[in-house]
């Protein structure tokens, strides 16, 4: 079953569910009230990745804070203790509640506040750890796996994109050569114009290009008798679409598909890289492989690295935003054939790439395209990854809609080559 948040609006929903079906003296109001607002702020405040009992957990984490803030009360006298017991059912002989049994429940929750505040939140992390440490039969491409494979990544020095330092390739490595595959749905044939005409212009302006750089449209099985008469035009024309043999998908796996693709499509290895990227991405190719020619051609991962602070993802070990991310040949061809990914392909895309890599020991030489890669700033507060405009940019990500491309590609004078002409005028 697919991973959900806790935060998403079913379990939130199950939050209130549990709050509202409680007795009125199960807390005093204002210690029931707490405990609640804190789960809905905890589950709204980031998405995190859970089980299917999410429900079960909220309302077990729900029990928790309600106890923990219930005030604490002086020893009862012996007499109150007695018809407590009495209402308990302690006192009568033969009674089935046992002062055990009170211990059993005590420990078993505080087990459950183990597990939804230790465990839960530092899921990747054990994993990363138990995989590496525990004795078995490891998979035979991640024998060499360090035992914390998550802190062995987390350690590995992350280089940044400071274009304030002139990039400079060196020897044998000006020839780099990146495949991009930009995902997204047969039915999306506007956007597919408007960044086939991007990305055609920007290899006009810089020719030296055309033979670096490959652009790909990526989408799995195309099943409506419309769009496969379409798009066949598109491939006659274009010859710039890969069809997956999967069901459309963002996390379910389609992006394992793309890579294992590519290795069964280009054996050879006629790239340096392959990269994953959104469709409502930017990509400034020329800042792209002057940044890629200078990077290791072996090992490498590079993207914008998350998580960047302490409020966004945090802490999940690192991975690259699924916004454009680019793994060096070797690496696709381990995730073709690696059993770590093939046996764990479901869940967000971006940082199941990253799992596979921390887990398997794999990425050593990673990039960190920071500052130079960020979302779309528009009306939201800056932050680690989220910015305004920079002339060095190399990636531009969450242009939803065609006022932010307008408004972006504007910015980047994508139209200055536009010649004057009679049969038409613009603003």
């Amino acid at each position: 079953m697919r991973n959900q948040s806790l935060g998403h609006p079913r379990n939130l929903a199950a939050v209130d569910q549990i709050s509202s079906s409680l007795p009125s003296k199960a807390c005093h109001d204002d210690q029931v009230h707490s405990p609640i607002i804190q789960l809905r702020r905890s589950t709204s405040k980031r998405s995190i990745p859970f089980s299917s009992q999410v429900a079960e957990d909220a309302a077990l984490q729900f029990v928790v804070l309600c106890a923990r803030t219930t005030p604490a009360h002086p020893i009862p006298p012996r007499a109150a203790m007695s018809s407590l017991y009495k209402q308990l059912g302690l006192g009568a002989a033969g009674s089935p509640v046992t002062a055990s049994h009170l211990l059993m429940l005590v420990l078993g929750a505080g087990f459950l506040a183990f597990t939804v505040f230790v465990v839960h939140p530092n899921d990747f992390r054990l994993q990363s750890f138990f995989s590496g440490a525990c004795p078995g039969s490891p998979p035979h491409d991640a024998v060499h796996a360090p035992v914390n494979a998550t802190a062995k990544a987390t350690a590995t020095p992350v280089k940044h994109a400071d274009a304030t330092v002139p990039v400079k390739a060196a020897d044998g490595q000006a020839g780099v050569r990146v495949l991009i595959g930009i995902q997204t749905m047969p039915g999306k044939y506007e956007r597919r114009h408007l960044l086939r005409t991007v990305y055609a212009l920007q290899l006009q302006e810089h020719p030296s290009l055309a033979g670096a750089v490959d652009v790909r449209f990526v989408f799995c099985n195309v099943t409506s008798a419309v769009d496969a008469v379409l798009v066949a035009l598109e491939i006659m024309r274009y010859g710039d679409v890969m069809v997956l043999d999967c069901a459309e998908n963002m996390d379910g796996g389609k992006t394992y598909d793309f890579f294992a693709a590519a290795a069964r499509a280009f054996p050879d290895g006629s790239y340096d890289y392959v990269m994953k990227a959104d469709d409502d991405t930017y990509l400034r190719l020329q800042a792209l492989a002057a940044w890629m020619a200078g990077a290791a051609r072996d090992d490498a991962y590079l993207g914008l690295q998350m998580p960047c602070d302490r409020e966004n993802f945090y802490p999940f070990p690192p991975f690259m935003s699924g916004m454009g991310y680019a793994l060096s040949w070797d690496l696709v061809r381990w995730v073709a054939r690696s059993e770590v990914s093939r046996r764990d392909r479901v869940g967000p895309e971006d940082m199941w790439t990253g799992r596979w890599l921390n887990v398997a020991g794999k990425a050593k030489n990673r990039y960190d395209g920071a500052p130079r890669m960020y979302n779309y700033l528009g009306s939201s507060p800056a932050n680690c990854f989220r910015r305004g405009f920079r002339p060095d940019t190399i990636a531009v990500h969450m242009l939803k809609d065609a006022g932010r491309w307008a408004e972006t590609l504007a910015y980047f004078n994508a139209t200055a080559g536009l010649p004057p002409s009679g049969l038409y005028h613009l603003p």
